[in-house]
């Protein structure tokens, strides 16, 4: 059946009866929704390659972000649902949704005098409830985040599952109001292998050693490009520490590897950040540890970019067999 030929259904209800041991079937989608993107891969090009704006004030913006909010807060919001679409539809348009979560909170949070809390968290409980499209149980998701109600919890685990959602499960997961959020937003993490996992890796602590592990051996393989994760899990797996102690064998591969995504030219990634320091304590184990003259090479190509010593980079001149 073509992409959006399908009768619409209650995304909630859809994706729980497609869920299992906590994760969807490889190749999930949701059928009547009528687009090309694979699931979170447009907000991630979002998030990814467009300014952010999360911090920016834009009154005419917050104007109407506060408009859409009233709309829903009302005595009377149930007769409202169209022109809160309207409002917020135009906003996606002009911004996307996903880059208007901070704004949308931030307003929920300095404006709460002017508006009834619990409508509005009945009315984003109705949006994830009774949702059929992308634009409902994202807004209705941005909505619940700043509630510190049990529910809220649960429901960002139910919809995190899916690619599509995972930001903004990792967004209310990763807020410090919940004492069990980043393991829960661990085991999303794992249980996600497209732009789901990009956003999960992106927001999760490395808080014990079994998840700085996971990161550095697993947390980057992701379907779309590691390397968008690459330079992230170089730092929030300890890398440059670990190349200071006693490094295994299989932690000095997956710190070549992260290094090697992480310096892939053309890539979305920046680089290796502190490569200053990371950079010449990898070159020094790699004369214990047979290197991938390629990345060696990567490596003195950016010498001069992170300001390698003279000594570093004879050493990976050799290596390199130059």
């Amino acid at each position: 059946m073509p992409q959006g030929s399908a009768p619409r259904q209650i995304i909630y209800e859809y994706i729980k009866s497609n869920t299992k041991d906590g994760r969807l079937p490889e190749g999930f989608d949701i059928p009547w929704l009528e687009d090309v993107w694979a699931p979170g891969a447009q907000d991630g090009v979002a998030l990814q390659h467009m300014v952010p704006i999360g911090s920016t004030r834009d009154p005419e913006r917050d104007e109407k972000i506060l408009k859409g909010l009233k709309l829903m807060a009302s005595e009377n919001n149930a007769a409202h649902v169209d022109e809160v679409f309207a409002v917020f539809g135009e906003l996606d348009k002009k911004d996307s949704i996903v880059r208007l979560f901070d704004p949308i909170v931030r307003t929920i949070a300095s404006r709460r005098e002017e508006l009834d809390l619990m409508a509005l968290l009945d009315f984003g409980d109705f949006l994830i409830c009774n949702g059929t499209s992308l634009l409902a149980v994202k807004l209705g998701l941005n909505v619940l985040a700043p509630f510190s109600v049990p529910f809220v919890e649960e429901v960002a685990m139910e919809f995190g599952v899916y690619d599509e959602f995972t930001y903004y499960a990792a967004r209310i997961l990763g807020n410090r109001q919940w004492p069990n959020g980043n393991a829960e937003l661990f085991d999303l993490a794992k249980n996600v292998r497209g732009w789901g996992r990009i956003h999960a890796v992106e927001w999760l602590v490395p808080a014990t050693q079994e998840i700085r592990d996971w990161l550095l051996f697993e947390g980057a393989d992701n379907t779309v490009i590691p390397q968008y994760s690459a330079d992230i899990c170089l730092q929030k797996a300890e890398a440059e520490k670990r190349l200071e102690g006693q490094l295994t064998e299989k932690e000095y591969y997956a710190i070549e590897n992260l290094i090697r995504e992480s310096l892939t030219p053309g890539g979305p990634c920046p680089g290796v950040t502190d490569g200053d320091r990371l950079l010449p304590k990898f070159i020094e184990k790699a004369a214990v540890f047979p290197p991938d003259t390629g990345v060696i090479r990567m490596i003195l190509d950016s010498a001069a970019e992170y300001g390698l010593d003279q000594s570093t980079i004879e050493t990976a001149k050799k290596l390199a067999g130059r």
